[in-house]
């Protein structure tokens, strides 16, 4: 079947992933690259990983352990990302930074890991491999915060951080490369994602992994503010699943949001989790913290996330609630405790 790109020309041949697919994942090593990684090998998919392994960043290889992927550790900006990508019919670009705080300690860098890299990388696509199927990584952080509840495509995109910024530019890039060569690229602003496989072991990459390694230990979980902030919360096998409808023949040129129906306060994220986690009747404590001020100045606020558009267009929704996500992630983080150690 042929798909259609944005500029009305057929550009790449749409299969289902399986046998004889090759797949780029950049950012494979990583949490969400890696559980997609997983889901490919299990299609029969010949996958191939490119990731810089920046330490702050999260990925590692054992994340990948006894998978057998072809790994490039390298940024994807560099030219020796030329030969990977050759030849391949579907890239998720899943490489950045996430840290919210560290993008305002060092907004240079973060602007170089997801923004100027993507360029370089786009334009390495575009050379080499201009028929290869595309979808992005992008987050809804690039909204800033809501002046309207749910947040649908339509929202002003005001980022209050420098990530949200430099993850805007990386998106518009995607969209740039669509339009103006018809690639056939497609970008999904994913919420909070969380699950297996992901970094716990860093202050810095989202609440909910603190939160998971914090009850896993038995610690205290700190609420900022009075922990009535709410979030939509996806599950990443589900988030797996958006990445690979987007792969498809459809929503090419389109950025969709990936989020959940249910939204819940955080107070409520940490009791559902507490209650879970309790070993031997012992459940953690959840207290309210003041504000640090280097989260404070770049808070959003309450955020829940409208994903009608990927469920008309791709067929897309989330299907795993809160409680059975969480419970999954933990028995995954005891069963593999290396997670929780900082070697």
């Amino acid at each position: 079947m042929r798909a259609m790109s944005v500029a009305g020309e057929p550009r790449f041949d749409a299969r289902p992933i399986g046998p004889g697919t090759v797949c780029v994942v950049t950012g494979g090593l990583g949490f969400i690259g890696s559980n997609l990684t997983h889901r490919l090998v299990d299609l029969g998919a010949t996958v191939r990983i490119v990731d810089a392994l920046v330490p702050a960043h999260g990925g590692d290889a054992r994340n990948v352990a006894g998978l057998d992927v072809d790994v490039l550790v390298a940024d994807i900006g560099q030219a020796v990302v030329a030969d990977a990508v050759s030849g391949a019919h579907v890239v998720f670009n899943l490489a950045g930074q996430v840290s919210h705080t560290a993008s305002m300690i060092e907004p240079e860098r973060d602007l170089y890991w997801n923004a100027i890299t993507h360029g370089r990388f786009l334009e390495t696509l575009r050379l080499v491999q201009p028929d290869v199927r595309v979808v992005h990584a992008s987050t809804r952080q690039v909204y800033g915060r809501a002046i309207r509840l749910p947040v649908d495509e339509h929202h002003p995109a005001n980022p209050v951080d420098v990530n949200g910024v430099a993850k805007l530019a990386g998106e518009q890039l995607h969209m740039v490369y669509a339009r103006a060569y018809s690639m056939a690229i497609t970008s999904l602003r994913l919420t909070n994602v969380y699950g297996p496989r992901q970094r716990l072991t860093s202050d810095e990459l989202g609440f909910l992994p603190v939160f998971i390694r914090t009850a896993l230990e038995n610690g205290t979980i700190k609420l900022f503010g009075d922990g009535s902030q709410r979030r939509d919360c996806v599950y990443v096998d589900d988030v797996v699943d958006a990445l690979l409808a987007a792969a498809g023949e459809y929503g090419i040129g389109r950025v969709y949001n990936v989020g959940h129906a249910v939204d819940h306060s955080l107070a409520e994220i940490a009791s559902v989790l507490t209650r879970l986690a309790a070993a031997g009747g012992r459940a953690s404590e959840v207290v309210l913290s003041p504000w640090p001020g280097d989260h404070q100045r770049i808070d959003i606020g309450s955020f829940h996330t409208d994903s009608g558009l990927i469920a008309a267009e791709l067929g897309w929704k989330a299907t795993t609630d809160l409680a059975d996500g969480l419970r999954a992630a933990l028995a995954f983080y005891r069963e593999h405790p290396w997670y929780l150690s900082s070697t």
